[in-house]
């Protein structure tokens, strides 16, 4: 016990000195709720970034060929990037095989990857347009690591932790230790001291994925129904938890999304508005088109 004692104490001198030097790298000023940052030019660099880490990804879940699942996304992630505002510069979509896996990233260079787990936990579209907005949103703020290898790195270690919460969800945090020992041990340090601002990036991207939602006519009430049911189905807000998690509890994005709810309903209203009276003009223009050719 004693031994175990002195572990502990050694692990958080470890974990105090990692999140002093993770302080001391400033990062930049959040985003206004309601901002969907400007998409950036995507380089070559960018474009041999994406490579790199689809690469390293599809060494494990193989590329999947289902055209129905591929166009399914491709067409989803297209009416986000027009809504962004971003859809100057091509969005490479890949759908990967990993039926246990329900998950989705997206990286510089504008790649985004959805497992075919995904598929079955999300019922509808806009279900799905949740999921893309809010990795899109990634992309839009600049959510990246330094380099390819590390950007795989943490998208592997977020299937980690999601198999993780399976873990607990199902065995409890004390009976699934053995199991989550296994699992964790080389992203402990990592969860201590890199989480806060991983964290304070997922919040981010809830956010902008929210409003990105009601820009391209997809109900931003659904992203919350959404993950309440997500949250029921397949996380879990084990104490603790979320500590290891780069991603916050069910119950966090709840709150937060909640609060950013009413500004996202006006932005969807004015984007039907929109959208509705763009159809009336070309209307108003057709038939005027009509009769200026029968008066003639």
């Amino acid at each position: 016990m004693r031994f175990g004692c002195r572990r502990i104490s050694r692990t958080r001198l470890l974990i105090c000195l990692a999140a002093a030097g993770l302080a001391a790298c400033a990062s930049r000023a959040p985003i206004p709720a309601g901002q969907v940052p400007a998409a950036n030019y995507v380089s070559a660099e960018d474009e041999a970034y994406g490579l790199q880490v689809l690469s390293a990804l599809s060494q494990r879940y193989p590329v999947d060929q289902n055209d129905r699942n591929i166009f399914r996304v491709r067409d989803l992630v297209g009416r986000l990037a027009n809504a962004a505002g971003a859809g100057a510069s091509p969005w490479n979509v890949y759908v990967l095989r990993g039926d246990d896996v329900v998950n989705a990233a997206a990286t510089r260079g504008n790649f985004v990857f959805v497992w075919t787990g995904l598929f079955r936990a999300t019922y509808s579209d806009p279900e799905l347009a949740t999921v893309l907005a809010h990795e899109m949103g990634h992309v839009l703020a600049n959510h990246t690591q330094s380099t390819p290898s590390e950007e795989a790195s943490q998208i592997f270690a977020d299937i980690s932790g999601n198999i993780a919460s399976s873990i607990v969800s199902t065995q409890g945090p004390y009976g699934a230790f053995a199991q989550l020992a296994g699992i964790l041990v080389s992203e402990t340090i990592k969860a201590f001291a890199v989480n806060p601002e991983a964290q304070r990036q997922e919040f981010e991207a809830d956010q902008i994925g929210l409003f990105l939602m009601a820009d391209a006519g997809f109900d931003p009430k659904e992203a919350v129904d959404f993950w309440v049911r997500f949250g029921s189905q397949y996380a879990s807000d084990a104490s603790g938890l979320n500590f290891f998690s780069t991603h916050p509890t069910t119950e966090e994005r709840i709150q937060s999304l909640q609060s950013l709810l009413p500004g996202a309903e006006e932005r969807y209203r004015a984007a039907a508005a929109s959208k509705a009276g763009t159809g009336a003009g070309r209307a108003a223009k057709a038939e005027e088109a009509d009769t200026f050719v029968v008066g003639k």
